[in-house]
């Protein structure tokens, strides 16, 4: 796990070699919140599937869809409630979030907002941050527009980029406009909506009325798509990508002369095209043609085995 840049550079170097990888790499995970959602369990997942390690997990949250009938409702709810997020060094746990790991980290998410800011975004929340503070508090942007880092690259930190959309389509184009294909979350009371949008979503996980729930789940296969891997691991599928498999085969007629064996014969071939034409023929008179041609087909092979060529 790790970063698009480093994982190209294993999978190169592995390939030197003709080894296998799982990469499970960059992601840029939409929440999609239409209007029939529970609005406040909605912004409860918001928050905190962008915010827990303050913005630095795999899953984290870095873009909210919210239909637009309900963005304004929305948007006043989660802002209220990002400004009640307690941010501190805490040993005893009594805070919600703490600071960035590394000084690298720190510059990207300054130079996402710069960036964003400069071209027309609208900081609602974390005005008072300093540019340089391991610190970061919860940063909620609207205005966000295609052009800027913040919507297209990987920021890795305690942000909350909010988006209208107009429609069911309108929410999946927008979700799907990204090189990466991580996770995503869909929220609706719309069981065959959150199904259906589930799977035009391109992600390799996606949660329903949650978020960053598949990435916990030690049954599920996880991993991504698009620039955001390769392979997926946990779960049966994930335990076999790391097994080599081997084939096996018992014959239980190894007193026998197979019919496709040498020698060939023109009776040989005619019993092999009859079968063929029989198998893929379609309908009930092919069918037959195909059992029919192929008991023949034993009873030759026996002869074969017994008498030599036939």
């Amino acid at each position: 796990t790790g970063s698009v840049a480093t994982g190209k550079k294993i999978m190169a170097k592995a390939s030197e070699q003709l080894i296998p990888v799982e990469l499970e790499l960059g992601g840029k995970d939409p929440l999609i919140v239409f209007e029939d959602a529970n609005i406040d369990r909605a912004v409860a997942g918001a928050l905190w599937g962008s915010l827990t390690n303050t913005g630095q997990s795999c899953t984290s949250v870095e873009r909210v869809y919210v239909q637009e009938s309900v963005f304004e409702k929305f948007k006043e709810k989660l802002v209220e409630k990002a400004k009640t997020i307690k941010q501190e060094i805490d040993k005893d746990g009594d805070s919600d979030i703490g600071s960035m790991t590394t000084e690298s980290q720190v510059k990207i998410v300054k130079s996402h907002l710069d960036d964003a800011l400069s071209k027309g975004a609208v900081l609602l929340t974390g005005n008072d941050w300093n540019g340089s503070d391991k610190m970061i508090p919860p940063l909620v942007f609207e205005n966000i527009n295609s052009q800027m880092k913040i919507c297209k690259e990987e920021t890795f930190g305690p942000i909350l980029p909010l988006y209208s959309f107009i429609d069911e389509q309108d929410a999946i184009n927008m979700a799907n406009d990204s090189e990466f294909g991580l996770s995503a979350s869909v929220w609706t009371a719309d069981k065959s909506r959150a199904i259906r949008v589930s799977r035009k979503i391109k992600t390799g996980n996606v949660s329903i009325n949650n978020v960053m729930l598949t990435e916990g789940n030690p049954y599920l296969p996880f991993g991504g798509v698009k620039n955001s891997g390769i392979g997926r691991y946990k779960g049966v599928h994930g335990l076999r990508s790391f097994c080599n498999m081997k084939s096996i085969l018992i014959d239980g007629n190894s007193g026998k002369i197979e019919a496709n064996w040498f020698p060939y014969t023109k009776r040989k071939y005619e019993l092999f095209s009859g079968m063929t034409e029989g198998l893929f023929g379609g309908g009930i008179l092919n069918f037959i043609k195909f059992l029919i041609y192929g008991l023949k087909l034993e009873s030759y092979s026996d002869k074969v085995g017994k008498k030599g060529r036939v």
